[in-house]
C-alpha cells in the first residue's frame, strides 16, 4: 500500500518545475546550470540556488536544488529528477565554478510506463511484451517469449514481482511469481533475464553517489528517494 505522500508526488514535482524560483543571482544560475550540464546526461538542466549575495561572494550556497528533466543515467531514462544539496562551497574558476563540498545530497525522481518499456523491449528482444503494468507497488510483464535452437519454442509468460533494495543501495526488479503455457521454457529464467534487462535504479556513477532508500510503483511509474 502506498502512503498518502506517494499521491501529491506528482503534483508536488511539477509544481517545483513550473514554479521555481529565480535565483539569487542569474549569473550564478547560469554558471550552475553550465556545470551541471558537463557532469549529468539530460535534456534540461535547471539549477535553483537559494542564496544571499554575500553568501555568493563568499562562495557558499545554503540550499542548491537541480531540476531534471529526461536524464539517462546507467542507460536508464528518469522523466524527472530533482537533485537537491546543502551547504554548498564553490570558486569560481575563469568562466565558470568549481564545486568542492556540501553537507548533505537528496535525489528523486521518477521512470515512466513508457520507458520502462522501452528498455524492456531494448534488452529483451526475444520476449514481446503485451502488458505492461505498474501498479499497486507490482510490476506485472505478459508477452509472448521465443527462443530458438533446434526447434523454435514459444510461451506466454506472465511475471510478477517488486522492487528491491540490496545492501548497495541499489534497487532492482525481483520477480516472485509466473504464469507459463510451455513446460519446456524455464519461467524462472526468463524471470531473471527480464529483471536484468528491467530500469536498474543505481546511481554509483552519478553525482554525490546516493544511495536508494525508497522504491515506490504505482500510477504507470516508479518513484525513487536516494540520499
Amino acid at each position: 500500500m502506498f502512503r498518502k505522500g506517494f499521491l501529491f508526488f506528482v503534483p508536488v514535482l511539477l509544481a517545483v518545475f513550473l514554479a521555481c524560483p529565480a535565483g539569487a543571482s542569474a549569473v550564478e544560475d547560469d554558471l550552475f546550470a553550465r556545470y551541471f550540464s558537463e557532469r549529468i546526461r539530460a535534456e534540461s538542466v535547471l539549477p535553483v540556488v537559494t542564496a544571499t549575495e554575500e553568501e555568493l561572494r563568499r562562495g557558499s550556497v545554503p540550499t542548491l536544488t537541480v531540476c531534471l528533466e529526461r536524464a539517462d543515467i546507467g542507460g536508464v531514462v528518469y522523466d524527472r529528477l530533482l537533485l537537491v544539496l546543502s551547504d554548498v562551497l564553490f570558486t569560481r574558476s575563469g568562466d565558470g565554478i568549481r564545486v568542492h563540498s556540501y553537507s548533505e545530497s537528496r535525489l528523486s525522481g521518477n521512470i515512466l510506463k513508457k520507458d520502462f518499456l522501452a528498455r524492456l523491449q531494448q534488452k529483451m528482444p526475444h520476449y514481446a511484451i503485451s502488458e505492461l503494468e505498474l501498479k499497486d507497488g507490482k510490476v506485472m510483464v505478459f508477452g509472448a517469449y521465443r527462443r530458438k535452437g533446434t526447434f523454435t519454442m514459444n510461451a506466454l509468460i506472465r511475471l510478477t514481482g517488486q522492487y528491491v533494495i540490496d545492501g548497495d543501495g541499489k534497487a532492482l526488479v525481483r520477480f516472485d511469481d509466473s504464469t507459463n503455457d510451455n513446460p519446456f521454457i524455464s519461467a524462472i529464467d526468463v524471470g531473471r533475464a527480464v529483471a536484468k534487462a528491467a530500469p536498474v535504479i543505481s546511481f554509483s556513477d552519478f553525482f554525490a553517489s546516493p544511495k536508494v532508500t525508497e522504491v515506490r510503483v504505482g500510477h504507470d511509474m516508479v518513484w525513487f528517494s536516494a540520499k
